[in-house]
């Protein structure tokens, strides 16, 4: 049986669901500020503010969503303190909020958590920074290629790749000499073989193929033929940003074999849709 979806709270039931006792309703209300507080935004700030000492998780992460949303740099160092929350969503989500609340002093604060004890923070520091000022962020991502953390570096190598696409708009302007440096480390990584490191050297190699090289394009077909695995939930859509790469640079032959075979699946997947796509051919 149907019911109608239930109305979204005005602005004042909002702010009076946030002294709540069930955590369920204070969080519900928070976000719900981030669309019914915008015509106050500061008022509807400084009504979450208290959210951010929460004692429930989620409440905490809903209140810094919606502050990133209502513009909330009055916060900040309120915002920045939940960095060092002891929950991983809470942290990350800080992060994301100062990336989205912009400005020199949320920028500075991302600079510093791109040190922090948490590899969490600092994966989403590099984004922020990257999303925030992509110049600055190419440097960062660069830099991360040899992050201890695996997983911090092979993000480092899938923005580095993002910022070197010449499809980029608006495009990452760098001296040559930095697009220069940029690619030897790119090489370096790709060529890495330590098997804990193979996610790192597989987005390396797409990152190279992005950039117009056709040295790593070996790698990269082997990753879109499902013959290279690499750990990580998200491998499925990496394989698509593989095929997506190979379409680049279609002209090589070995890239245009790979993508025509995955092209001529039986099955529409959609690795097939994008090959099609990467060939320049309509999927249906």
């Amino acid at each position: 049986m149907f019911q109608p979806s239930p109305l979204r709270r005005t602005y004042a039931a909002a702010l009076r669901d946030l002294t709540s006792s069930k955590s369920a309703v204070r969080a519900s209300a928070a976000a719900d500020l981030l669309s019914v507080g915008t015509d106050t935004p500061r008022a509807s700030a400084d009504a979450l503010a208290p959210l951010l000492d929460d004692r429930d998780a989620a409440v905490r992460t809903a209140a810094l969503t919606s502050l990133g949303a209502l513009d909330a740099r009055h916060l900040l160092d309120a915002i920045a303190a939940r960095l060092d929350d002891g929950e991983s969503t809470v942290r990350q989500t800080a992060a994301i909020t100062l990336s989205d609340l912009g400005g020199d002093r949320a920028l500075d604060t991302l600079r510093g958590a791109l040190r922090h004890r948490h590899e969490d923070v600092r994966y989403q520091a590099l984004l922020g920074i990257v999303r925030a000022a992509p110049a600055e962020g190419f440097a960062e991502a660069l830099k991360a290629l040899d992050d201890a953390d695996p997983w911090i570096a092979a993000e480092g190598a899938e923005q580095v790749g993002y910022l070197l696409d010449p499809q980029r708009d608006p495009p990452v302007e760098l001296p040559p000499e930095e697009r220069s440096r940029a690619m030897e480390v790119l090489r370096r990584v790709s060529e890495d073989r330590d098997a804990g490191r193979r996610r790192v050297a597989v987005l390396a190699a797409i990152a190279r193929v992005r950039a117009g090289d056709d040295g790593a394009i070996e790698t990269v077909t082997d990753f879109a033929r499902g013959t290279l695995t690499i750990p990580g939930k998200d491998s499925s859509e990496l394989r698509l940003d593989a095929i997506d790469a190979l379409g680049s640079v279609r002209h090589h032959a070995d890239a245009r074999s790979a993508l025509e075979r995955l092209a001529r699946s039986i099955l529409p997947t959609p690795a097939r849709a994008h090959a099609r796509l990467a060939l320049g051919e309509s999927s249906p």
